[in-house]
């Protein structure tokens, strides 16, 4: 569904993965590059465009499905040597689409930004909101109100150190393509899917004016969500990512610290799926694999993630990064306690900590928290990107006295009969 329709007012050219064939020897799967539309609007010869309705959260992209019947191309639209190797047409083809995983990186880079905007947005509407008589309250004050919003703060400064460290480690290994699909599948998995979770507790600790794209969390949401199929799925990412490792092909980072719990937690989740591999028959296209380790396979990247992006914040507190939000023991602490309040039979069944044990030390790092949380919700660095009514009284009389208004005639005064 890319945007190929001359929706836009401009000339557009894509790259087409096709079959070449030869003089009846095959090629494979090969890429083209092929004019779609010219600025005028017209459609080239033999390409065909669908527009399809708005989607919501992307209104500015105009996704189409796009068809092709023999289309005329010169022998310079083919990207690559027409007589390069045959031997091995899935290599080739994973070469040719290597700038996927550049994709995948890149626009998952997003999820922190909009973990932080969103969280700002849900704190200062939950401190103006009031409830409770004679002395009211915001709604900032209860647990379940502070709760969601502190979490996705503290992501949010933990994504961002993360996104920081592994864009520079994907360029470093540029020569590896392996470790740059672990590298850019991990981080992606492990930031969506928090994103996305996180993000629906918020509309509705919002109430009805969450529901609303005016106040832009709904919306922040939606485009996520988007994004987690954009640039390969990341059920699918994890799928072949947790398989690769687990068949020896290619590991993720090494730890930096085996002790720590989240390493401890990442170890345990891969050990205990290799002894379900090895006990399996039918090798990993098998129906046992299908059914006991695939479902496995977002939590073991999941791990994975999470391990490296407390690493990458752990490291920025140290050494003093300022980009981004301020990195703190107090934020650190709580992201750490969110994972692992996320898989908490792992830890009670390896005799690391008891239940209660675990959700004291939550309650303890989210209330250490607390006394900062009001400079991360008002952060003026957030302000410019803030535009929902919902944050403040005034912007929120002046959105209402902007729509559309209907009204009976005047009542006549009436006078009560016994």
């Amino acid at each position: 569904m890319p945007p190929s329709s001359p929706h836009s007012g401009m000339a557009r050219t894509a790259v087409v993965f096709a079959r070449l064939i030869v003089g009846g020897n095959d090629y494979g799967v090969r890429p083209f590059i092929v004019p779609l539309n010219d600025a005028s609007g017209a459609m080239c010869r033999g390409v065909s465009s669908t527009l399809f309705p708005a989607r919501t959260g992307a209104k500015a992209i105009d996704h189409s499905s796009t068809s092709f019947c023999h289309v005329p191309l010169p022998a310079e639209a083919l990207l690559g040597n027409l007589h390069s190797s045959r031997k091995n047409e899935r290599k080739d083809f994973m070469h040719a689409i290597h700038r996927v995983a550049v994709g995948t990186l890149c626009i998952s880079t997003s999820n922190a930004t909009i973990l932080r905007v969103s969280g700002c947005i849900a704190g200062r509407y939950s401190a103006k909101r009031r409830v409770g008589a004679p002395k009211p309250v915001p709604i900032l004050s209860f647990s379940t109100q502070y709760g969601p919003i502190a979490r996705i703060l503290a992501h949010a400064a933990v994504f961002d150190k993360y996104a920081i460290e592994v864009t520079q480690s994907f360029t470093e290994n540029v020569k590896s393509p392996d470790l740059q699909n672990v590298i850019a599948g991990a981080f992606k998995a492990t930031t969506i899917d928090f994103t996305q979770k996180a993000l629906a507790e918020l509309v509705e600790r919002c109430g009805w004016q969450g529901l609303f794209a005016h106040n832009q969390i709904s919306e922040l949401w939606l485009a996520e969500k988007g994004n987690s199929i954009a640039e390969g799925d990341y059920m699918v990412l994890c799928i072949r990512l947790a398989s690769e490792i687990l068949l020896g092909r290619y590991a993720p980072p090494k730890q930096r610290d085996p002790q720590c719990l989240l390493a401890r937690h990442e170890s345990g989740v891969w050990d205990e799926a290799r002894q379900i591999l090895a006990s399996l028959q039918g090798g990993h296209r098998g129906e046992e694999f299908n059914a006991r380790l695939l479902p496995l396979s977002l939590p073991l990247v999941r791990a994975t993630g999470q391990r490296m992006a407390y690493e990458a914040a752990k490291d920025a507190m140290v050494h003093g990064n300022d980009h981004g939000p301020s990195m703190t023991p107090e934020v650190l602490a709580l992201y750490e306690s969110t994972c692992m309040m996320e898989d908490q039979s792992w830890y009670v069944e390896n005799g690391i900590m008891s239940r209660q044990g675990l959700l004291n030390r939550d309650v303890d790092a989210m209330n250490s928290l607390l006394p900062f949380l009001e400079g991360m919700i008002n952060d003026p660095a957030v302000d410019a990107f803030v535009k929902a009514p919902m944050v403040d009284q005034d912007r929120l009389a002046a959105f209402f006295s902007s729509l559309p208004s209907f009204q009976g005639p005047d009542a006549k005064s009436l006078q009560a009969k016994i």
